[in-house]
Order: structure tokens, then sequence, then C-alpha cells
């Protein structure tokens, strides 16, 4: 059995910037910006999704234009793909995600040994299992 304390430390802003390229094409790309990181891949040849991760458990609102102030103001110029940032974020599709952080705590018992995914080992940027033996 496993006992898990739930934080929020951030939320995920996804945006989809169009018409612009990477500084290496075909690849990721992560800014360690301040105050938090930034993603960036490509998903069609027109097509990069970013992922801003904005600290906080009360992020700015997206309703009152907080949000958009906020993305260019404090992210975009930390970005080489700042006129096609900016473009996305005035577009206005943005998404978001909480970011949860979720430590196991082991509660021994000798019937079960968990393993990789079953002890919520996550990535911490994209979120994702990772199959790790423990």
């Amino acid at each position: 059995m496993l006992l898990l304390h739930v934080a929020v430390p951030s939320c995920f802003l996804g945006l989809i910037l169009e018409n612009c390229e990477l500084p290496y094409s075909n690849h990721g790309h992560v800014i360690l910006g301040d105050p938090s990181p930034i993603l960036f891949y490509p998903v069609s040849t027109n097509e990069i999704h970013c992922f801003v991760d904005v600290p906080g458990q009360k992020i700015p609102s997206i309703a009152n234009g907080e949000m958009s102030q906020y993305l260019k103001t404090v992210v975009a110029p930390q970005s080489e793909l700042r006129a096609a940032f900016i473009c996305a974020v005035d577009k206005g599709s943005i998404r978001t995600m909480t970011n949860r952080s979720m430590p196991a705590s082991p509660s021994p018992t000798s019937v079960a040994l968990l393993l990789g995914d079953a002890f919520n080992v996550q990535h911490p940027l994209t979120r994702g299992g990772m199959i790790v033996t423990l």
C-alpha cells in the first residue's frame, strides 16, 4: 500500500507555435528560463508544441488577460521564437495542466515488490512514466 501526499508546485501551459523553426530542427529544446523551464518540440512540419512551467499553486487568470501579459513580458523575452510565441498567445488557445508532486511513501509488506511506474516514478518535466527498477 502506498501513501501519497499530493502537492501542486506549478502548472504547465501549452501553446502551439506555427510557421517557425527551432534552432536545431527535428529536436526538442528545453530552455532553463527564469523562473522556470520552457519546452519546445516539433509536432509537424509547421507546428511546434510549447510548454511553459508557471510556478505556484495559483496561476494568473487567462480570462482577464493576466496570463497573456505574464507570457508576453516574462516568458517571451527568453526565447528565440519570441514572435511566434507572442502570436500563439494572441490566438488565445492556451491549455493548462497542473503539475503534481506525488512522492510515494512505501508501506512495508512482505508480499509485494513495487517497480518503476507502479511506485509512481514520473519524469518531472514531461510527467511520463519511467520504467525503473527500485
